[in-house]
């Protein structure tokens, strides 16, 4: 790398401690070169995998279902190093944040960071907001805020205007005599939020297995399609499939005989009744539609037809002519334990843990703060959790429930 090359470093994280154990879930490294010009074959990009939960999704948009194939971090250090060993000045916004943060990760490897000065666009400009840095200085952020790969290349435009204004700025921020640790440099392959998207758009994987495995068309007898929904319930009730669950599912179809054409009709009619759940009381809320996409995804479903499906159940309740007030709730007398940030709203507004507790309370649920094998149930916010608190119930067995349905069974 030329003499002057510059790495300019972003991290998104779990939360805003790295001392508390919170944790990098993507990072990016964008290099220039003194003269400010960027060079897009040398740019670093990938998320992160936590191994715990993902923190405030709603911040960097990161779910923990886009992090689950992702590397975790000791599967990237080694690169991470070898690109930064390169540069002769590491600078970034607020860039302390990130380098605490890759302290801490280091560490937990048992490998000390070196410590060096870095140059510190939020310290040279004064102001902490990168967003708002950018729009004071005409700079346009190339994609979404928060999203390492964006706010490194915004960053590495307010470093190209300091190289402009100030050209011996770089001196005080040079690296000199720095003994990096040796860690291998892996090559791991970056698995960017493309990635992660695009395997959100794959089929899910037990419908592929369906498709190789039945070749017959047989019309199921009624019981067995009562049976498969019914399994489907059980299923989808933390709004995802793991393995165990896939391969449940692919044996209850063949062994049911139940035909692609079948399965297909299944699953639209379970998506058809929890449109019918949704449109209960006679609207359908954000978080409900959020819902209805997730089932509709896991279930093999084209969420553009959503519209159509809440039309015709629309339809279909027009013409009820009476519907159950006041059910007793189904949950009353169970212990319920929360984790993650609930996604669900009241009037728009989102549900504090305290509120959510006190809900469940009045339901007639025993509110525990841990988890237990004394406990019955555990509301996650993301299917995808990895916190400490879905770990222990996982392998408790106990069961598992996205809000979304939690509330609908709560009454």
């Amino acid at each position: 790398m030329p003499s002057d090359r510059i790495a300019i470093v972003d991290v998104e994280t779990t939360g805003l401690s790295p001392w508390r154990n919170d944790r990098v879930v993507e990072i990016a490294i964008v290099l220039v070169d003194s003269d400010g010009s960027l060079d897009l074959e040398l740019e670093y990009d990938t998320l992160v995998n936590p191994s715990r939960d993902i923190g405030p999704s709603s911040l960097h948009q990161i779910s923990s279902g886009d992090v689950l194939e992702a590397p975790k971090f000791s599967d990237i250090a080694g690169d991470v190093l070898e690109i930064l060993k390169g540069a002769s000045v590491i600078a970034g916004h607020n860039v302390s944040f990130d380098k605490n943060f890759l302290i801490k990760e280091y560490s937990r490897m048992g490998i000390t960071f070196p410590d060096f000065p870095m140059l510190c666009t939020c310290n040279l400009f004064g102001r902490n907001n990168l967003s708002a840095c950018c729009m004071e200085f005409g700079i346009e952020i190339d994609g979404m805020a928060h999203r390492a790969l964006s706010d490194a290349r915004a960053t590495s435009q307010l470093v190209s205007m300091i190289c402009s204004d100030e050209p011996n700025v770089l001196e005080n921020f040079r690296i000199a005599d720095i003994e990096w640790p040796a860690v291998r440099a892996l090559k791991t392959p970056c698995y960017r939020r493309e990635h992660a998207q695009n395997a959100i758009e794959q089929p899910p994987k037990f419908l592929q297995r369906i498709a190789a495995t039945i070749h017959h068309d047989v019309e199921a007898g009624t019981p067995n399609v009562l049976a498969y929904m019914t399994l489907i319930d059980r299923v989808l009730e933390d709004r995802t499939i793991d393995q165990k669950e896939e391969e449940a599912l692919v044996d209850a179809a063949v062994n049911w005989d139940l035909s692609p054409t079948k399965l297909n009709e299944i699953h639209s009619q379970y998506l058809q009744n929890l449109a019918v759940s949704a449109l209960a009381d006679g609207i359908v809320t954000e978080t409900e539609r959020r819902d209805l996409q997730v089932v509709a995804k896991l279930l093999g479903q084209d969420d553009s037809d959503l519209d159509s499906v809440l039309e015709f159940a629309a339809k279909q309740l027009a013409v009820t002519i009476t519907k159950p007030k006041g059910k007793e709730c189904d949950l009353q007398g169970k212990r319920v334990c929360f984790t993650g940030e609930i996604q669900s709203t009241i009037e728009g507004e989102p549900i504090t843990r305290s509120v959510a507790e006190a809900l469940a309370t009045e339901a007639g649920l025993i509110v525990a703060s841990s988890v237990t094998k004394k406990l019955d149930l555990l509301v996650v916010a993301d299917p995808n959790t990895q916190s400490g608190k879905a770990e222990k119930a996982r392998k408790y067995g106990i069961r598992i429930l996205a809000d979304s349905v939690f509330w609908r069974m709560a009454g």
